[in-house]
């Protein structure tokens, strides 16, 4: 299945990262980058598309990079990049299970990716041609040249002193080569040694032998291990746990039942605001409120560890496992409705949406332990499945144009919610065209600012912020017909066509 990637491969893909990344941003240059390392791992079937994990992560880095193109946010692009470094590990490790797995196969791939490089540059260097002494070349200088300029720039930034020297060293060399060749873009050949090593760290490298052992035998179903004979010792001990978990469950349930029950009536339909900062009700109430889940989990994941899975008098045990279960997901509901309070009186910002999607992956976790308890499910099981959870919700977040949606939807609930003027001046230029209010408009927010919120006047105020965000906009519009074709994205582009168009009704 997996066949060689060439090391031309990989010299064509540091030529080309540089001419799409050499000082422009990431945009349209993100999407032929991913399809250019989509292709290669097509041509040389490295991707096993009979491997769920591998459609996943395909699926996964394919779309992250065309919503980074749509969306454009720094978590997008984040994400795209992480999606391309799973699927880098998977290409290596056909059979992989695990997202975690691959992680660790990765780390080690920092290593071995460049141990298989040297390796080839040693099989080039015994074939016979003109291409054996390009090879030997590279291997004898331009390689150990390469580390040396990574660590004097290391040490450049870290003893001034040095950084003089070897600054009017480079210089001398630079105006000596400039003098013979004409003018050379530095900046552009150390892009492209990044995009080389980068490409190195993606295209090449093998699966650690330890960690494939581990996640190729590891199982998702518990086996029991029956013993010739059982003592009464073991058994009475077994039983001892299994009267202590009922115990504990019992007691957590009664008391984890009078919570809800507050919850439901105070937080669910009760809640009246009182013109407070919501801080105690919401910042530490609900991240309390998800560390007890979280424990919640652990205990319950510590008494269906080993036997008690298999223990004939453990069904009324199952029974509280899947109320305290329960219950915990009616817990994670309150914490949503917590924050849906937050943001109702305080508008939307990252760290409330965050809990939410946080929220999401927590109920899906505790489904998967229930899972795990029915079916009697292993530990691998577990970190297997929350592990991938966790980064398809990360993937689902990352899909969104947060900054646009945060803007749109504050100033559209304004007369209601606590404008924030500092937080909003602190979003990105694609959210302009919902940032831009007449000063008019902004006063009418004002007044019922400050009928609504006494502490309104200890934040930025009104006419500081249209001021700010119209000087904003002039240097966005002003400097967006200079972008580089190749950075190209369509948040940014609407937004200059939204703003341009507005002008010039004006």
């Amino acid at each position: 299945m997996n066949k060689k990637i060439p090391l031309w491969v990989i010299i064509t893909g540091a030529v080309l990262f540089a001419i799409l990344f050499h000082q422009k941003p990431a945009g349209l240059n993100l999407l032929i980058f991913n399809a250019f390392i989509l292709t290669v791992w097509l041509v040389f079937k490295r991707i096993n598309f009979k491997n769920t994990l591998h459609v996943i992560l395909f699926f996964a880095t394919f779309t992250s990079a065309v919503t980074s193109v749509i969306s454009h946010t720094l978590f997008g692009i984040i994400m795209n990049y992480l999606s391309l470094i799973l699927l880098s590990a998977a290409a290596v490790f056909p059979e992989g299970r695990s997202i975690f797995s691959l992680i660790g196969i990765k780390f080690f791939n920092v290593f071995f990716g460049f141990q298989e490089f040297f390796k080839r540059l040693n099989q080039a260097d015994e074939k016979p041609g003109k291409s054996r002494k390009v090879w030997r070349f590279v291997k004898i200088a331009a390689i150990p040249i390469i580390i040396i300029l990574i660590f004097v720039a290391i040490y450049r930034g870290a003893n001034p002193w040095f950084d003089d020297i070897a600054g009017s060293f480079f210089k001398g060399i630079g105006d000596f080569l400039n003098s013979i060749f004409g003018e050379i873009d530095w900046w552009w050949l150390l892009t492209a040694t990044f995009g080389f090593i980068f490409l190195v760290f993606l295209l090449l490298g093998r699966a650690f032998e330890d960690i494939v052992h581990a996640d190729t035998n590891a199982k998702d179903t518990l086996e029991r291990k029956r013993r010739r004979r059982v003592y009464k010792g073991k058994k009475r001990a077994l039983l001892m746990e299994l009267r202590s978990a009922i115990f504990l469950l019992v007691g957590l349930n009664v008391v984890l039942l009078l919570v809800n029950v507050l919850d439901v009536a105070n937080v669910w339909f009760g809640f009246e605001w009182e013109g407070e900062y919501l801080k105690q009700f919401v910042h530490e109430g609900t991240w309390l409120l998800i560390f007890s889940i979280m424990i919640s989990i652990a205990i319950v994941l510590f008494y269906f560890r080993k036997n008690l899975n298999f223990f004939s008098k453990n069904r009324f045990l199952k029974v509280l496992a899947y109320v305290w279960l329960v219950q915990n997901i009616v817990l994670a509901i309150s914490v949503a409705v917590r924050n849906m309070h937050y943001i109702d009186y305080f508008n939307l910002a990252y760290k409330r949406i965050g809990v939410m999607f946080f929220l999401l992956a927590v109920v899906i976790g505790i489904l998967t332990v229930m899972i795990k308890i029915k079916s009697k499910r292993t530990a691998f099981y577990l970190l297997r499945m929350n592990v991938l959870n966790v980064f398809l919700v990360f993937l689902l977040m990352s899909f969104f144009n947060w900054d646009s949606i945060i803007a749109k939807y504050n100033f559209s609930h304004a007369e209601d919610s606590f404008i924030h003027y500092n937080y909003l001046m602190k979003l990105d230029d694609k959210a302009l065209p919902w940032m831009i209010k007449s000063e008019d408009e902004l006063l009418k927010i004002d007044d019922a600012q400050l009928e609504k919120f006494e502490f309104a006047e200890n934040y930025l105020s009104y006419l500081d912020y249209c001021y700010s965000v119209e000087a904003q906009r002039d240097h966005f519009v002003k400097e967006y017909p200079d972008h580089h074709w190749l950075s190209w994205n369509y948040a940014d582009y609407r937004a200059y066509k939204m703003l341009t168009s507005v002008q010039s009704e004006e």
